[in-house]
């Protein structure tokens, strides 16, 4: 019985990491999109704007606690989650304006901060 639970929770945490990493927009296009989407709020380099308030959450350094210190698909997925059905009246939900391939890939580019 645990060993089954061990495969299938593999097996299942390896197909979330294949859904961000098979993203279909390009990096050119998710820097793009947080340019366009993210960056007024949260600084091209995820460093918040200091005239923003609520004042956002710094994403810079975000792709090391992602991958190491949180367990990485959790957060993804909460990331994910956000972006496409905001946060409290301050996070705007992107779900009208991106694709899910789309807001992957902003995911994708919060790593890369």
């Amino acid at each position: 019985m645990i060993v089954l639970f061990s495969i299938v929770t593999c097996q299942s945490s390896q197909t979330r990491t294949e859904e961000f990493s098979n993203s279909k927009v390009a990096d050119q296009e998710a820097d793009l999109l947080w340019e366009q989407k993210c960056a007024a709020c949260h600084g091209l380099d995820g460093t918040p704007n200091e005239s923003v308030t609520p004042k956002p959450r710094k994403l810079s350094g975000f792709g090391l606690k992602m991958g190491f210190f949180f367990g990485g698909n959790k957060m993804r997925e909460g990331i994910f989650k956000t972006i496409r059905d905001g946060k409290n009246q301050t996070m705007p939900s992107f779900k009208d304006e991106l694709s899910e391939d789309q807001i992957r890939a902003l995911v994708k580019r919060i790593e890369r901060l």
